[in-house]
C-alpha cells in the first residue's frame, strides 16, 4: 500500500514537470504573431527635388514618395492613407491596386493619376527638406510603417532612415 505522502510527492513531481514545459509555450507569442509582415511598405521619399522652391506645378510633382507591394496578392488600397509630420493627409483613391512586387509613385503636385503615379494634388510641397515623417495606414487605420528623416545627407540611426542630399530611403 502507498501511503499519501508518496502520491503526494508524485503528484507535485507530475504538476512541477507540466508547469515547466507548458510556461515558455504560455508566454511565447505564437509564429504567426511573432512575425508580422507588411503588406505594403514606404521605400523612397524624394523631398528636396533639384533647384529652388518655387511655387510651380512643374516642381510640385518632382517631389514624390514611393510604396511597393511586399506582399504576394495585389492589394486593393481603397481606404489606405499616407501622412505626413503635419496636417497633410492622401487617401489611396477608390479602387486603387497594386500588384506584387510592384513601386506605386504619389506625387505632390496636380496630375492625371494612372496605374503606376498618383498625385497629391496639393498646390505646395509636402515633405520637408529639414526632415519629415512619412505615415502609412492601411483601411483599419492600423499604422503600417512611420518613415522619419532627417534632411541632407546622413546614416541611418535608430530613429532615422538614411537619406542623400534629395532622397530618403526608407
Amino acid at each position: 500500500m502507498v501511503s499519501s505522502a508518496l502520491l503526494r510527492a508524485r503528484f507535485l513531481a507530475v504538476l512541477l514537470a507540466a508547469l515547466v514545459v507548458a510556461t515558455p509555450l504560455a508566454i511565447a507569442p505564437p509564429a504567426a504573431e511573432a512575425a508580422v509582415k507588411k503588406p505594403l511598405d514606404i521605400v523612397t521619399i524624394h523631398y528636396d527635388p533639384a533647384g529652388k522652391d518655387y511655387s510651380k506645378n512643374s516642381l510640385y510633382v518632382k517631389e514624390y514618395i514611393q510604396v511597393k507591394n511586399t506582399g504576394t496578392k495585389t492589394l486593393t488600397l481603397t481606404g489606405y492613407v499616407l501622412r505626413d509630420n503635419g496636417p497633410q493627409k492622401f487617401a489611396f483613391p477608390k479602387g486603387t491596386k497594386i500588384a506584387p512586387g510592384k513601386t506605386l509613385t504619389i506625387r505632390s503636385g496636380k496630375g492625371t493619376n494612372t496605374s503606376s503615379t498618383l498625385y497629391w494634388n496639393k498646390s505646395s510641397y509636402i515633405w520637408n527638406n529639414t526632415g519629415d515623417t512619412a505615415r502609412l495606414y492601411n483601411a483599419k487605420s492600423t499604422l503600417l510603417e512611420s518613415c522619419k528623416y532627417k534632411g541632407g545627407v546622413h546614416k541611418a540611426t535608430k530613429t532615422t532612415v538614411r537619406t542623400t542630399a534629395t532622397t530618403a530611403y526608407c
